[in-house]
């Protein structure tokens, strides 16, 4: 018995000091967690890391749900159910994506659209016209169109198939083209952006024409282009009288107070009415894990029909096809 007791008295203070080591360590990641809550709340993202961050807000509130449990099962309980009910309030924000909203009554026209980042030029031409032509598709956004993707695109007959076009093409990739088989006409809605951003009327076969801008946001993860990030998002035209459509690649998410801000003007997400606001359309990995930055949105006066996002190899981004119901 005296040698169990001694056994004890060496060994107690060695997991005092392990309890203590991973107290500390959830603690830390409790509180880590709570400063993320509270940024995404009050739509705090001034800075580079942030912007990166709040994409990926779906993550960060499983984690939080994980982490929450584990203190609660490690008898840290108070830790644990802050973490909890953190938890549940930001995933509280992203269950209505995940539930098809009530559509307007809208009973016009239907415009069939689709938008692809092509990633330097570098998307599968064959699928691109494959899937448009599959789709039936009226316009064609898409951003990152370079000289040489051009050519393998009218290879494949997309010309044919949408012959009206609005281009901006470079060797580059900041250029963005709209196709179409209805007729277009260039306006000019907003300021000269960093990547190419035109905006043309959809002259559609009844009365009421569309407004539609390509839309490619320059990124705010990289060094000194939160601030840029924020301003062009903040200059996407608003709605007005005619119905306004922005698709494309926005380089932002719902998670964004930015990106939300676009939407509140008026307008609405094709896939977080259709009940697909968590299907990604980026995906980097291993660098990166899947995000939605790509959006189609639609004056809310718009019903949305159908949406899906379609895998097109080459790229980093998926298409995004939409059937948007004029009013």
């Amino acid at each position: 018995m005296e040698e169990l007791d001694a056994e004890w008295d060496v060994e107690a203070p060695a997991r005092r000091i392990g309890g203590h080591k991973l107290g500390f360590f959830l603690v830390t990641l409790a509180l880590a967690f709570v400063a993320y809550v509270v940024l995404r709340i009050a739509g705090i993202e001034s800075a580079e890391v942030l912007v990166a961050a709040m994409a990926l807000t779906p993550y960060v509130a499983a984690f939080g749900f994980v982490l929450g449990l584990l203190c609660v099962l490690l008898r840290r309980r108070v830790v644990g159910f802050t973490v909890l009910l953190l938890a549940i309030a930001l995933g509280a924000l992203l269950v209505p994506r995940l539930l098809s909203e009530e559509q307007p009554p809208a009973d016009g026209d239907r415009l069939r659209i689709m938008s692809l980042n092509l990633y330097l030029g570098r998307a599968d031409a064959h699928t691109v016209v494959r899937i448009a032509r599959e789709q039936k598709i009226d316009v064609l956004v898409l951003p990152e169109l370079t000289q040489q993707e051009d050519a393998a695109l009218s290879r494949e007959g997309l010309e044919d198939l949408l012959p009206n076009r609005v281009y901006d093409t470079d060797t580059s990739g900041s250029g963005t083209a709209v196709l179409s088989s209805l007729p277009l006409r260039q306006i000019v809605l907003m300021d000269e952006t960093t990547l190419a951003q035109p905006s043309m009327v959809v002259d559609l076969p009844g009365n009421d024409d569309v407004e539609l801008t390509a839309v490619h946001i320059q990124p705010g993860v990289r060094s000194g282009t939160a601030a840029t990030w924020r301003r062009e998002l903040g200059e996407l035209p608003r709605p007005d009288e005619r119905v306004r459509v922005l698709a494309g690649d926005f380089n932002a998410s719902l998670d964004h107070a930015a990106f939300r801000a676009v939407v509140d003007r008026g307008y609405a997400d094709a896939a977080e009415s259709t009940g697909n606001g968590l299907v990604a359309t980026w995906s980097n990995w291993p660098w990166a894990p899947p995000v939605t930055i790509d959006h189609i949105l639609a004056d809310d006066r718009c019903a949305f029909g159908s949406y899906a996002v379609v895998d097109v190899p080459g790229t980093d981004h998926n298409a995004l096809v939409s059937e948007i119901i004029l009013p």
